[in-house]
């Protein structure tokens, strides 16, 4: 997985589509949310953070590597 790479994850039981922003935000990372709460998520060594920017929302995104799936590129 690299900076710039499409990935997806399940959420609430959908299907939601991504890029990669930071493939390796380390094993705790921080993010401000739209409504201006903070979310930390933490991972490991072996699976860490990846930070994304959501295609449907435009939000970033922090999800553990073991979450995400590669996709191919969306047609232009």
């Amino acid at each position: 997985m690299r900076k710039g790479s499409r990935v997806s994850w399940v959420y609430a039981g959908k299907t939601t589509f991504g890029k990669v922003v930071n493939p390796n935000a380390g094993t705790k990372a921080k993010i401000k949310t739209a409504g201006g709460g903070e979310v930390t998520r933490v991972g490991s060594k072996t699976d860490p953070i990846v930070k994304i920017i959501s295609e449907s929302t435009g939000n970033s995104v922090l999800k553990k590597r073991s979450e995400l799936k590669a996709v191919k590129a969306k047609k232009k």
